[in-house]
């Protein structure tokens, strides 16, 4: 009896564990079928993202909160809401700003049970190789979000 309760606790210990790690990737040609929330540039050091999230940004989010993102104030998102957020390095070709190499693709994933420590939002991001760049969700993405906590932790609005 002793051996099975071990057993069933260490199970949820790596579930618990397991529920802030792993991967979350959406394919570019997934989300960019999603609806397209807003673009933007951020060109210029005196904006306070400019390090590290110069370039340009494209936002889409799925279905399931499209609904929540047109709403401006009181929204929720419900569970099941999927934000990717892509970013390139700006170019400037003859005096326009284009893509150039991609920089960061991240996601924002809610769930209510699995991310309820932080405010029910998962948070995963990886440069342009694909490569992990979130340590901490809490620490690396949610704190930031904080300063959205009015528009349920997503800063995008939807462009009209």
């Amino acid at each position: 009896m002793k051996s099975y309760l071990s057993t069933i606790a260490l199970l949820l210990i790596g579930i618990v564990s397991f529920s802030y790690s792993g991967e979350f990737k959406v394919k570019p040609d997934v989300y960019r079928n999603w609806h397209h929330v807003k673009s933007m540039v951020i060109f210029d050091e005196k904006h306070p993202l400019y390090n590290p999230f110069n370039g340009i940004h494209h936002v889409y989010v799925n279905n399931k909160g499209l609904n929540s993102i047109k709403n401006q104030n009181n929204r929720k998102f419900p569970d099941g809401t999927k934000i990717a957020i892509v970013f390139y390095e700006h170019v400037n070709s003859n005096g326009a700003f284009i893509e150039g190499a991609k920089r960061i693709e991240a996601f924002m994933v809610k769930d209510s049970k699995k991310f309820k420590s932080i405010d029910g939002w998962g948070y995963y991001g990886y440069d342009g190789n694909g490569k992990n760049l979130i340590k901490d969700m809490s620490k690396d993405c949610h704190s930031c979000h904080m300063q959205a906590k009015d528009k349920d932790f997503v800063f995008s609005i939807w462009t009209k």
